[in-house]
């Protein structure tokens, strides 16, 4: 009887016609993982999803601001971000604020956060570093006369610094906030004068413009005279070529250091908004309603701004034994 043995097969790759396949190579990946595109390819799909979420754009441009820097260190792609990197990334911040380094280090997880959701890296590297301790912090607000010193060195002609110091001085906005207004925000019905405010996380409130009588005369002859009909409310010069679209930050901070410079006043422009939470505390408003007016998610942020005055302090103990007589 005949055995029929199989034949032997020639390996695939050696058959007329075949070409031998290349293996596919990933990186730093688990078996499901597919390849990862380009940094920063992911960096604007990371801020397409912020913007869309809501974030304020002084979020996003600081996002962009760090993650930029973050990448530079990774020219192979995502998979080289590993605990190794990210430490020599944070290393080259060292002569840095505390606050920016904390920042660099916030906007790294984010982004690292994100691609760990969307199934582009097994693990968050920056689970394994530690983080940036920044020191308490406490507000330093401005005495009225300080701050008023400080305005009047704003040259009368200028009033879109004028209003925007202004406004922020009376109101408490966030300086993000102000410069995020729009004409169609404003609601300008006499004696019931209002702005409505895109706060953190997408998050609105109303500021009412009728307690804020020197910011609601600028603003009046403001719109009346730069003519502004819509669109951003604080927006670049034309004359000097300025964009209509809403004025920087950056531009913003840097004028209001020119200002203080000028009337020999050492603050930061977030002061002003320190100055109007401690005024509306020491004067007895309510830290519910002082929290609404800031547009705080949690009391505690409320809370650091009430530490008291020594005359704050006189003139509660004399109301309480008046009415305990």
């Amino acid at each position: 009887m005949d055995s029929y043995l199989p034949e032997k097969q020639k390996p695939q790759h050696l058959e007329r016609g075949s070409r031998p396949t290349k293996p596919n190579i990933i990186f730093n990946s688990g078996p499901e993982q597919a390849f990862a595109p380009p940094l920063e390819r992911l960096l604007d799909e990371f801020l397409t999803d912020l913007e869309n979420a809501g974030r304020s754009r002084h979020t996003l441009v600081n996002y962009r601001c760090d993650l930029r820097r973050l990448i530079e260190f990774a020219p192979e792609g995502l998979h080289a971000l590993g605990p190794a990197r990210l430490r020599l990334f944070f290393s080259s911040l060292a002569g840095k604020s505390p606050a920016t380094r904390a920042r660099a280090q916030a906007s790294a997880n984010a982004f690292l956060t994100w691609c760990y959701k969307h199934d582009l890296v097994p693990a968050n590297p920056m689970q394994k570093l530690d983080r940036v301790k920044l020191p308490e912090y406490h507000p330093r607000p401005l005495e009225s006369r300080t701050i008023r010193k400080v305005l009047d060195a704003i040259p009368k002609p200028n009033l879109r610094d004028r209003l925007l110091f202004t406004l922020i001085a009376e109101t408490g906005l966030r300086v993000s906030e102000a410069l995020g207004v729009y004409f169609e925000d404003l609601i300008l019905t006499p004696d019931d004068e209002q702005i409505v405010v895109r706060g953190k996380g997408g998050r609105t409130r109303t500021v009412m413009l009728y307690a804020a009588p020197e910011s609601l005369q600028l603003l009046r002859r403001y719109l009346r005279e730069s003519r502004i009909t819509s669109g951003a409310l604080f927006r670049g010069d034309p004359a000097r070529r300025g964009s209509s679209r809403p004025l920087h930050y950056r531009t913003a901070h840097h004028a209001w250091l020119r200002y203080c410079e000028k009337a020999r006043v050492n603050a930061g422009i977030h002061a002003l908004r320190h100055s109007f939470a401690t005024r509306l505390l020491n004067e007895g408003v309510s830290l519910g309603v002082v929290r609404k007016l800031l547009g705080h998610r949690n009391m505690q942020t409320t809370l650091r701004y009430a530490e008291v005055t020594d005359a704050t302090v006189k003139r509660e103990l004399m109301a309480h034994h008046r009415r305990s007589l």
